[in-house]
């Protein structure tokens, strides 16, 4: 193995097992020893390829959460019909919490803790756009006629509270109704269906 192919695996090593352990203890209770033993790597290691636990901590959600604002936010700006604009903003939604299920947790449990840095991030990403943008395709709908006038507040946070909350659930899906993680991903497919109905239902007379 090239000494660029070990960097990269032991980057990697450590970008995934940190991911697991802030989700599971949080940040304040993961340590970079515990990164380090878990990854088998040593500490020396995070301090020279991330800098910090916090830095490692920013670089595992800048990753996750921009690629999920970032997509959103094109899809709602994207020319296509509003319908098909909301089931691909679900889309999205499964799409990255299937590939990143820590997103929803992590953001979670660092606000229970008083994470204020982790909010400060968040506004930083200005995710109001969104609302806003959502706003005005609802606005322009309604005005058509083709949907009813539903409080845009309302209206995502119920898409948002739908797509999100299954995978906070999963874990303890998987051990209540002992599935294994391949069988939980096939049950949220077919969720992800009812959900794209259920949100279309409440949006049409």
């Amino acid at each position: 193995m090239s000494k660029s192919d070990y960097e990269a695996d032991v980057k990697d090593r450590i970008l995934n097992v940190a991911a697991e352990l802030f989700v599971k203890k949080g940040y304040s209770g993961t340590s970079i020893r515990d990164i380090a033993t878990a990854a088998k790597a040593n500490v020396a290691h995070i301090n020279y390829y991330f800098g910090s636990k916090y830095k490692l901590f920013e670089r595992i959600f800048d990753e996750a959460f921009d690629m999920q604002l970032d997509r959103v936010f094109e899809t709602l700006n994207a020319d296509m019909p509003f319908f098909e604009m909301v089931e691909t903003w679900i889309d999205i939604y499964f799409e990255i919490l299937t590939e990143y299920p820590q997103i929803a947790i992590f953001i979670l449990n660092e606000i229970n803790q008083g994470h204020k840095s982790l909010v400060e991030k968040i506004k930083k990403r200005d995710p109001e756009r969104i609302l806003i943008r959502l706003s005005e395709r609802m606005a322009e709908e309604v005005e058509k006629g083709s949907i009813k006038d539903v409080p845009v507040v309302d209206f995502g946070l119920n898409v948002l509270s739908m797509c999100v909350f299954p995978f906070i659930f999963k874990g303890l899906a998987m051990k209540v109704a002992d599935k294994s993680n391949a069988e939980i991903d096939i049950i949220l497919k077919e969720h992800k269906k009812y959900v794209v109905d259920f949100v279309f239902s409440g949006l049409k007379y």
